[in-house]
C-alpha cells in the first residue's frame, strides 16, 4: 500500500496544506520514523530506480541515500529510531493483496512487451509503476544496514504507525516521520520528509487537512481509509491513476452519502464493509509494545472481547520481542496467525511453470518445517492447526502445508548446545561473516564433529553471546537441511559442499569479507537449487517464450551459456550508486525469481531455528537487546542478489560465440558497472567452485548425467575464455557503440 500512502502526500503537497521548516527546528530531538514508508519514499521519489523490478535485488543507490540521511540526522542533532511494520492486521485481506499483485503483474507484463518492441524509454516508465512491488527482502536489508550504522531500530507487533503514535504519547520520541496512517493513529502532526540537499523539512498538521477538506477527524479518517491512504486497501471504486485526486474522489463519494460511511459501504458488493470496520477498530484499539515490554491493545479494558477479529491471532510476548529485534521476520509469523500462505505473482510478470511448481510443491517441506519449528513452543491450538497454501493462479483452491504431519520438528536441534568453551577448542578455520564454510569446516574431522554432540544438560542455560548463538543456529539449520549426519559428521551433501568451499578458497584473490560471504552463500544456494532440480541448462520458460536468453552460437553453445549464467544469478554485480542502464532479460529474471523464492524460504527456516532455540530456554535471557539483532544480521542469506552479474556473463559469453571479426566489448552496454572484468572473474571462480562440488559429490546424490552436464559446460567455458584472451578476443576489445537491447 506504499503507492496509496504516497497519494496522500501528493494531495497534501498539491493542496498546499504542508509546512516547510529547516532541520534545525528539530535539533536535539528524537524522531520516530515509519521505516517502510521511508523506504517506499526512497523507491518512488528523487533518484529512484525504475528498473528495479526488471533486475530483482535491491536498488543500487539505496544504501548511499540511507547513509546520506543518517549523516543528515547526525549533522542536525537528531536521534532517529526506525520502526518497521510487524504482523498484518486482519483488514489486510486476501482479496486486496491479490488485486494489488495482479495489477502490478499486469503492469510488469506490459513493460516487458514494450521492452521487447524496442521501446526502451517507454519500458522504463512502465517498469517504474511497480517499483515497490515485492520489497520484503529490501525491508530486511534496510533493517540490518541501519543496525550496522548504529541506528536504533525495532519492529512493531503490528502497524509501525500505531507504535510510533504510542511512543509519541509516552514521550519516548519527540516527533514522527511517516504517512497518513500516523495521523489516523493520533499523532496530530507528521513529518513527510527531510530534504537535506534543500536544507528543509516537509511536515503536516492534521488540522490543516481538516480545514482544507471541511471535515471533522472521523470523516477525515474514513476518507483516508477508503482511499487506501491508511491501513486499509483502496475501495475498488476509487482505483484511479491520478494519485492526488483519490482523496478528493473519496470525499465526494462520502459527501454524496451525507458522510454516512456505513451506508456507502453497505451499497457495495463483497467484504469491504467488514474490512473497513476491522480497520476502524484496529485504529481505536491499536496493539503496541508498552514501555514495560508487554504487548497489548491500548484501551483494551473498554474494548470488545473479540479483538482477534480485527487484530489477528495472538502470539506469546516473547515471540513479539524476537520479532521486534529482527530475529524473526513477520512472514512466517503471519503464515501461522493467518493460517495461510498466499503466493502472489513473481517479478517477471509471467506465468512460468517452473515457478508455479516451485512454490506450490517443492518449497512446501521447507515452509512446513519453518512453521512447525516456530509452533513447537506455542500453545496446542497452533500445533493442531495446519496452514493452507493458496496461489494466485487458482485462488479458490487451497492445499494443506503439512505442518501437523511433522511429529518432532526440532529433533535435529536437540543435540546442538555448543558453548563458548567448546567453540574455542574446535579447529577448522576462523569464523567468516556468513558462517557457512566455517560451520562445515569445523565438522570436517569426524572426531571434532562428534565433540559438538551436546544435548541440553538438566535444563541449563548454555549459550551466552553472539558467537554461541550464531554458530548453533547455523549448525541446526545445516543439520535440518541434510548437510550433517545425526552424529554431526558431514553427510554426502556436506562433503560435496565442503569440496566446493575448498575450491573457492583455492581460487580466491585478496577478497574482502563481503565478497567471501557472497561466494559462500552463492555456492550454498547452488546446491539447494540443484537438490530442487532447478540448476540445469534446460529451456525453462518456453511458453510464453521469455526474451533475453542466449542468442549466439549453436544450440549447444546456448545451453552452456544458459547454465553458466544461471549460476551467475547467485552473485552480485558491483555497480555505482546510480540507477541501472543496460540490457535486460526476462528469461534471467524468471530464473532469478525461482532462486529468490528458494532463498527466502531458506532464510525463513534459519530465523525459525533461531526462534526455536531462544524459545526453548537454552540462551541467557539477560542479553543486551542489540545482541539479538547482531545475531539476526550476521546469519546467512540476508541480501538478495540482482541479475546484473548474470546479464554481464550472458552478454559476454554471447559475444564469445560470435565470429572473431564481429565481436564487440560489452563495457559500453553497462556504463555504470564498477569492475566488469573483476566481476567476470568472480563469476568464473564461482562456477569453478560449484562444478568442483558437483564432481566431488557421491553418485547417490548427484547422478552421472548431471556430473557430465556440468563437466561439459566447464570444458566449454575454459575453451571460450582461452579464445577470449587471444588477439581477436573481447577482453581488451573496444566497443563499436552497439547497444541493442539496452533500457
Amino acid at each position: 500500500m506504499g503507492s496509496n500512502a504516497f497519494a496522500f502526500k501528493t494531495w497534501a503537497i498539491t493542496e498546499n496544506v504542508i509546512t516547510t521548516s529547516t532541520p534545525e527546528t528539530f535539533n536535539d530531538t528524537r524522531i520516530g520514523i515509519d521505516a517502510e514508508d521511508y523506504l517506499h519514499s526512497l523507491l518512488i521519489t528523487g533518484n529512484r530506480e525504475p528498473l528495479l523490478p526488471a533486475l530483482g535485488g535491491k536498488p543500487f543507490c539505496l544504501l548511499r541515500r540511507v547513509d546520506e540521511g543518517i549523516e543528515g540526522f547526525k549533522a542536525a542533532g537528531i536521534d532517529p529510531v526506525f520502526v518497521f511494520n510487524g504482523l498484518d492486521l486482519a483488514c489486510r485481506d486476501r482479496a486486496s493483496i491479490l488485486r494489488e499483485s495482479r495489477k502490478a503483474s499486469m503492469s510488469l507484463d506490459e513493460a516487458w512487451q514494450i521492452y521487447d518492441q524496442g521501446r526502451g524509454e517507454d519500458a522504463v516508465l512502465q517498469f517504474g509503476k511497480a517499483c515497490t512491488y515485492r520489497s520484503y527482502h529490501i525491508v530486511r536489508s534496510l533493517q540490518f544496514h541501519l543496525h550496522s550504522k548504529g541506528v536504533d531500530i525495532m519492529t512493531a507487533p503490528y502497524a509501525a504507525a500505531a507504535q510510533l503514535a504510542y511512543m509519541l504519547k509516552t514521550e519516548q520520541i519527540d516527533a514522527v516521520q511517516g504517512s497518513a496512517s500516523c495521523l489516523l493513529f493520533g499523532t496530530g502532526k507528521v513529518i513527510f520528509s527531510f530534504e537535506w540537499e534543500k536544507d528543509s523539512v516537509v511536515w503536516l498538521d492534521v488540522r490543516k487537512c481538516l480545514a482544507k477538506l471541511e471535515v471533522d477527524f472521523e470523516q477525515f479518517t474514513n476518507i483516508c481509509l477508503i482511499s487506501g491512504c491508511g491501513i486499509l486497501s483502496l475501495l475498488p471504486d476509487l482505483d484511479i491513476d491520478n494519485a492526488a485526486t483519490k482523496i478528493i474522489a473519496a470525499r465526494v463519494l462520502l459527501q454524496n452519502m451525507n458522510f454516512d460511511v456505513d451506508r456507502l459501504l453497505r451499497s457495495k458488493n463483497g467484504d469491504y464493509h467488514k474490512l473497513f470496520w476491522q480497520a476502524r477498530f484496529a485504529l481505536r484499539y491499536p496493539v503496541v509494545v508498552k514501555e514495560e515490554g508487554e504487548v497489548e491493545p491500548l484501551n483494551w479494558r473498554e474494548g470488545p472481547s473479540d479483538a482477534h477479529e480485527f487484530i489477528g491471532q495472538r502470539l506469546p510476548d516473547e515471540l513479539y520481542f524476537y520479532l521486534s529485534r529482527g530475529v524473526a521476520g513477520p512472514r512466517v509469523l503471519n503464515w501461522r496467525t493467518r493460517m495461510e500462505i498466499l503466493e502472489t505473482p513473481p517479478l517477471d510478470g509471467g506465468d512460468s511453470t517452473p515457478y508455479k511448481d516451485l512454490v506450490q510443491t517443492k518449497l512446501k517441506p521447507l515452509r512446513a518445517q519453518a512453521v512447525a519449528l516456530m509452533g513447537q513452543s506455542l500453545n496446542r491450538y497452533y500445533q493442531k492447526q495446519d496452514v493452507k497454501l493458496l496461489c494466485w493462479w487458482h485462488e479458490l483452491s487451497t492445499t494443506p502445508l503439512g505442518t501437523t504431519d511433522i511429529a518432532n520438528p526440532g529433533q535435529a536441534a536437540q543435540s546442538w548446545h555448543v558453548n563458548s568453551a567448546l567453540l574455542s577448542q574446535l579447529s577448522g578455520g576462523s569464523s567468516t561473516p556468513s558462517m557457512l564454510s566455517y560451520a562445515i569446516n569445523t565438522l570436517a574431522d569426524p572426531s571434532e564433529a562428534k565433540k559438538t554432540v551436546t544435548p541440553r544438560v538438566n535444563g541449563t542455560t548454555q549459550l551466552h553471546d553472539v558467537a554461541d548463538l550464531r554458530a548453533n543456529v547455523v549448525w541446526r539449520f545445516l543439520n535440518d537441511r541434510g548437510y550433517l549426519n545425526s552424529d554431526h559428521t558431514l553427510s554426502a551433501w556436506g562433503k560435496a559442499l565442503k569440496a566446493a568451499f575448498s575450491h573457492e578458497v583455492s581460487t580466491r584473490s585478496a577478497a574482502s569479507p563481503e565478497a567471501t560471504t557472497e561466494l559462500e552463500e552463492a555456492i550454498f544456494m547452488a546446491f539447494e537449487l540443484l537438490r530442487l532440480g532447478l540448476l540445469d541448462r534446460r529451456v525453462m520458460f518456453p511458453v510464453p517464450p521469455f526474451s533475453g536468453g542466449p542468442i549466439r552460437g549453436s544450440d549447444q553453445d546456448k545451453a552452456q551459456i544458459q547454465l553458466v549464467s544461471r549460476v551467475a544469478c547467485l552473485g552480485f554485480l558491483r555497480h555505482k550508486s546510480i540507477g541501472y542502464t543496460g540490457p535486460l532479460s526476462r528469461n534471467l529474471l524468471a530464473y532469478h525469481q525461482c532462486t529468490a523464492a528458494t532463498r527466502g524460504a531458506l532464510r525463513d527456516l534459519l530465523e525459525m531455528h533461531a526462534c526455536n532455540m531462544l524459545l526453548s530456554g537454552v540462551v541467557d535471557r539477560n542479553l543486551d537487546n542489540n545482541v539479538y539483532t547482531d545475531v539476526a544480521a550476521s546469519l546467512p542469506l540476508v541480501d538478495e542478489p540482482d541479475i546484473g552479474l548474470a546479464l554481464i556473463v550472458k552478454c559476454y559469453l554471447d559475444e564469445l560465440c560470435q565470429p572473431f571479426e564481429k565481436r564487440v566489448a560489452i563495457s559500453g552496454w553497462f556504463p555504470h558497472a564498477e569492475d566488469i572484468q573483476g566481476d567476470l572473474q568472480k563469476a568464473w571462480n564461482l562456477w569453478g567452485a560449484i562444478n568442483a562440488g558437483v564432481q566431488a559429490a557421491e553418485f547417490n546424490i548427484v547422478n552421472n548425467e548431471t556430473k557430465k552436464t556440468f563437466q561439459a559446460a566447464d570444458t566449454w567455458l575454459k575453451e571460450k575464455l582461452e579464445q577470449a584472451n587471444g588477439p581477436n578476443g573481447t577482453t581488451n576489445g573496444v566497443t563499436n557503440g552497439t547497444t541493442n537491447g539496452t533500457a
